[in-house]
């Protein structure tokens, strides 16, 4: 079964993610989860894309409160290091 993380990514999005990954990691990890919404401005995808993501599998969450979930920071760069879905700027 094809899904829209198996096809391969138009050239120079790898090295942008690696970039803002580096650039990321170098300012330092925050000390907290993040929403949803931070993930998806962080990796520059919809919303809908990271609660996917979630749902399937591929991106760890944590839960809290009846509905809300929060994402730590090193699985989000996990994430994007096995392929993220991101926008081409």
């Amino acid at each position: 079964m094809r899904n829209e993380y198996s096809y391969p990514e138009p050239d120079g999005v790898e090295n942008r993610v690696a970039e803002e990954a580096a650039a990321y990691e170098s300012e330092g990890l925050p000390n907290r989860l993040l929403n949803a919404r931070e993930v998806a401005k962080f990796v520059g995808c919809h919303e809908e894309t990271v609660r996917r993501a979630y749902w399937r599998g591929l991106l760890r969450s944590q839960r809290i409160g009846a509905r809300g979930r929060r994402f730590h920071p090193a699985d989000v760069l996990d994430w994007l290091r096995r392929g993220a879905p991101t926008k081409v700027a």
